[in-house]
C-alpha cells in the first residue's frame, strides 16, 4: 500500500469524525424528529453530513486493509447514504432521528476502537485542524484536538 493511499484512508476517517460532530451540533437543540425535519437548514445540513459519512465509509471499504478491520454494519451506512443521496423527498425522518440519537455515538466509538494502534491519524488531524483554523471554525478545531 502506498503512502498516498494510507493518507487518503486517514482523511476519510477524520471526515467521519468531523461529520459526526457537526451533526451533533446541528441537532442538539431539537427534541423531536418533527422539529428537526421542519427546520430546513438543520435538516439539510444533517442530511449532508450523513452523506459524507456514508461516502467516506464507501471509500474506506474499497481499501483492503481498512475493510479487514471494518464492522459488518458499515455497509448498511453506505447503503443509507445511497438512499439519502438519491431519495431526496423520501427520507424517513424517524430513521434519521434514530441515527442521530442512537447510532452516531456507536459509530464513533467503533471507529476509534478499530483504528486504535493500527492507523495513525496525527497527520490527517493536524491537516484538518489547519484547514478548519483558516475557516475560523474553532469548535471543530477544539474537537479535533481531542484526538491528538
Amino acid at each position: 500500500m502506498s503512502k498516498k493511499k494510507l493518507r487518503d484512508i486517514e482523511l476519510f476517517i477524520v471526515d467521519i469524525f468531523v461529520a459526526i460532530q457537526k451533526i451533533k451540533e446541528y441537532t442538539e437543540k431539537f427534541t423531536s424528529e418533527e422539529d428537526l425535519r421542519y427546520s430546513s437548514l438543520h435538516w439539510d445540513a444533517t442530511i449532508r453530513e450523513l452523506e459524507i459519512i456514508g461516502e467516506a465509509l464507501n471509500n474506506l471499504l474499497d481499501d483492503d486493509y481498512f475493510c479487514s478491520l471494518s464492522l459488518e454494519y458499515f455497509r448498511k451506512i453506505v447503503n443509507f447514504r445511497n438512499v439519502v443521496a438519491h431519495g431526496y423527498f423520501g427520507i424517513d425522518a424517524s430513521e434519521v432521528w434514530n441515527i442521530v440519537n442512537d447510532k452516531l455515538d456507536i459509530l464513533l466509538v467503533d471507529m476509534v476502537e478499530i483504528i486504535k494502534d493500527k492507523i495513525d491519524l496525527t497527520e490527517a488531524i493536524e491537516s484538518q485542524i489547519e484547514d478548519y483554523g483558516k475557516l475560523r471554525d474553532i469548535r471543530i478545531v477544539k474537537y479535533l484536538r481531542l484526538f491528538l
